[in-house]
């Protein structure tokens, strides 16, 4: 629905749709595995166009898929180098978008 408002009242805008971060310490989690099902609808909503959407989920995870705590304290919310680290992951499509 805020797509399509968007699409109406700016339509010449572009959006870039992130999918939800993980949680929880490992793969294994029930709420990581629904964000990722999550994920998997909310990519559908980009057209490559107008809509882009990014998974940078794995920015955050360790090469076993564990959440470190030195970026989500409360393996759900970033701290400050998390947030530097969203930063880092996004800048490159964010310059494209805004071209």
């Amino acid at each position: 629905m805020i797509l399509n408002i968007l699409g109406k009242k700016l339509p010449e805008s572009k959006v870039l749709l992130l999918g939800i971060f993980p949680r929880g310490a490992t793969k294994e989690d029930a709420m990581r595995k629904q964000n990722v099902a999550t994920n998997n609808l909310i990519a559908s909503f980009a057209d490559g166009k107008r809509v882009h959407f990014m998974d940078i989920g794995s920015t955050f995870l360790q090469p076993d898929g564990t959440l470190p705590k030195e970026i989500m304290p409360d393996l759900l919310h970033l701290n400050a180098k998390g947030y530097e680290m969203w930063t880092a992951a996004i800048e490159g499509k964010v310059n494209e978008l805004m071209k």
